[in-house]
């Protein structure tokens, strides 16, 4: 049977790029050569040097970074939803750079679906702490922390580009927690994909986290991952 021509070029590609990776040659991190010059340097069209891009995306071996280019991923972060410690000890542990940008930190009425969760009244208003967090040099991770106001007095006044996990446990004193942990797939808004450079309606791992003190949910947590970045594990005991 003839071999498809298309095919076999855009498969061409796409193992020169492997070949590129694995050898060290273009180490995580790294931006990938344009379209322009893989067609230059390899012989093909801008439709098979565009068609590998997309086919090692899929593979998770490179991302695309919204009007920047392409890049060499880094290894899948791995995340345990139902931590207790914070997302930087995480990624210390697993010897990974973590880069936390704050974007907004206001006091603003929630969506009706996390003031049910904080179980306030209508209209009622909370902290909202928004921050976007890079994970060797990849923006992965978008979050919305909502904090109740009683709980949480000056909460606006803090350090708030930390870790939020120890400001709870440290300054406010919720050492002994509870988590409830929820997670979907959802699309990445306009907004949200804005904040992650990667194209509207990308793929994410939807987390909504309830953390609980005393009876009561306390702050309502709603982190955006995207799908390609991490590998959730958890662990757990089991009755024989």
């Amino acid at each position: 049977m003839a071999l498809n021509r298309e095919t076999t070029t855009y498969h061409t590609v796409a193992a020169n790029l492997q070949r590129w990776i694995q050898s060290g040659d273009l180490p995580p991190g790294s931006p990938l050569p344009s379209e322009r010059a893989l067609c230059d340097r390899l012989g093909v069209s801008r439709v098979n040097a565009r068609d590998a891009l997309h086919f090692l995306e899929n593979q998770g071996l490179v991302y695309r970074m919204n009007r920047v280019g392409w890049f060499v991923a880094p290894e899948v972060f791995i995340y345990d939803p139902t931590r207790t410690h914070s997302l930087l000890d995480e990624a210390r542990h697993h010897q990974r750079r973590l880069t936390t940008e704050l974007l907004t930190a206001e006091r603003m009425v929630p969506p009706r679906q996390v003031a049910r969760r904080l179980g306030m009244s209508e209209q009622p208003q909370a902290f909202q702490v928004m921050r976007r967090r890079a994970v060797d040099g990849r923006w992965v991770l978008l979050e919305q922390c909502w904090f109740r106001q009683a709980a949480f007095p000056e909460l606006l006044e803090q350090d708030l580009s930390g870790s939020l996990t120890a400001l709870v446990r440290d300054r406010y004193g919720y050492r002994q927690r509870q988590l409830e942990v929820a997670i979907s797939s959802k699309p990445l808004t306009d907004d949200q994909a804005q904040h992650l450079r990667v194209r509207e309606g990308s793929a994410a791992l939807q987390l909504v986290r309830e953390v609980q003190a005393g009876g009561e949910c306390i702050v309502v947590e709603v982190e955006y991952w995207l799908h390609d970045a991490i590998e959730m594990r958890m662990g757990g005991r089991s009755a024989v």
